[in-house]
């Protein structure tokens, strides 16, 4: 019983502490953006009470609010805080990112893509037909 409170304890935390970044992140984004509450509330049709309880952590929104929000503020600003909130880095290529990795992660994207090309074209997947293949 211990342990499934325990884990239970931590899910609760962990959905606690998301919430409070997505909601830091959005005051963020309101404040680098200078995005004014009273018009993008007014935009999402929330009420500035709410938006501003929500960005403050004193209240959560439901997903279709949250939305609207986001619908409301310019596409940088949102594209900033989806890439902030999910870790991704927008405008960033799969070609950069080769050219940018270590010579070792270099080699097994290669290695994949000929493996890929191998499985297409139904050959076996030993060394030489990999060579082939590159």
């Amino acid at each position: 019983m211990a342990i499934y409170q325990s884990r239970f304890t931590a899910s609760i935390k962990s959905e606690i502490l998301t919430l409070r970044r997505y909601q830091q992140l959005f005051d963020e984004m309101m404040n680098r953006f200078n995005l004014e509450a009273k018009k993008t509330a007014e935009q999402a049709k929330v009420s500035e009470v709410m938006l501003s309880r929500f960005r403050r952590g004193k209240a959560d929104l439901g997903a279709s609010k949250l939305i609207s929000l986001l619908l409301a503020i310019p596409v940088e600003a949102r594209v900033w805080y989806l890439s902030e909130l999910f870790g991704q880095r927008p405008g960033i290529s799969l070609r950069s990112l080769i050219a940018e990795a270590p010579p070792e992660e270099q080699a097994e994207v290669l290695r994949i893509i000929a493996d890929i090309f191998v499985n297409n074209s139904r050959e076996a997947t030993d060394p030489v037909q990999l060579l082939k293949a590159l």
